[in-house]
């Protein structure tokens, strides 16, 4: 018979740009799995078995330490993104049990640091409101997100100015006007973004950094959708998302892949077909959240029931 636990959650209640957090996915899954989840309420802290804080005004450093005082579970901290972008996160990392981040690629550094380091990624999604829809492709090419990295400006100039049929959805869209964007839509998140990509032939992307197992979790958004994402390479992709979306490097190339790919219907097809078996196996919340319960369990055999 399997373990049911009680766990405390931590983390900021209202919408984050529109959209539903991932904090209340996990919630939900960790429930479907039988388990009792609180939130933000340290009346429940001495009998909890678990501890999951996640970034935001909820948790600080001197908040973990008066956590520990209050009870015997583990106190673990979530992060989604990478933490050199807001460097004071580490305060609270120096406090906790056990860090789940994704920045693998600087494991070195933190174990230098003595930060609890555990590689973690977040790259998992609810295939309740991320799933395909039966929508004519209008969109040959699209993207989705904000107008504040260089490199992404970048990449989807590139793209236009090969003469592609590209449409961009986000927040800021009087931004990306300004940057000379012709087919600029207003934000699509959760279901609405699920059915951008049902639309859309191939979505192309790029993360905010190139680290070692850090990547957005837009391929597998797409990948849930049946959708065909051709992605900026990280290392590390090739252990979640194996062929199921393609890969750039460089602007060429992308441009070379949208060009073939929008040619090819059958192969982009099949892409698609492979990254939506793949991600409704190993890229949902609730197989997220049931590694995280058997990383607990083998957590308190290995530090000892507490």
């Amino acid at each position: 018979m399997k373990n049911k636990y009680k766990i405390l959650m931590f983390h900021n209640m209202g919408l984050n740009e529109n959209q539903v957090r991932d904090e209340f996915h996990i919630a939900e899954a960790l429930q479907e799995l039988g388990h009792e989840t609180f939130i933000n309420d340290e009346s429940k802290l001495p009998e909890v078995d678990l501890v999951l804080a996640f970034n935001g005004n909820q948790v600080s450093p001197e908040r973990i330490v008066k956590f520990k005082t209050m009870t015997k579970a583990p106190i673990w901290f979530w992060t989604f993104d990478n933490c050199d972008r807001r460097p004071a996160i580490y305060d609270i990392i120096k406090k906790v049990d056990l860090w789940l981040g994704e920045e693998l690629g600087r494991k070195e550094r933190f174990k230098q640091e003595k930060l609890p380091f555990y590689y973690f990624p977040n790259h998992a999604v609810n295939e309740k409101i991320f799933k395909p829809f039966d929508l004519p492709k209008i969109y040959d090419v699209s993207f989705s997100g904000t107008p504040y990295f260089q490199e992404r400006t970048d990449m989807l100039k590139a793209i236009e100015e090969a003469g592609i049929d590209l449409h961009i959805f986000g927040n800021s869209s009087w931004e990306w006007k300004n940057k000379g964007f012709k087919n600029v839509h207003g934000p699509a998140f959760d279901s609405e973004l699920a059915k951008v990509v049902s639309q859309s032939k191939i979505v192309v992307g790029i993360s905010n950094t190139q680290c070692l197992g850090y990547w957005s979790i837009r391929p597998a958004q797409v990948m849930l959708c049946e959708g065909f994402m051709i992605d900026r390479y990280v290392l590390g992709m090739e252990r979640e998302l194996r062929d199921g979306c393609e890969y750039w490097n460089t602007h060429d190339e992308l441009i070379e892949k949208i060009k073939y790919y929008l040619e090819n219907d059958g192969e982009r097809s099949a892409i698609a077909k492979r990254g939506y078996d793949i991600a409704t196996t190993t890229l949902t919340n609730k197989s997220r959240c049931a590694e995280l319960i058997r990383l607990l369990e083998n957590y308190n055999k290995f530090n000892g029931e507490k």
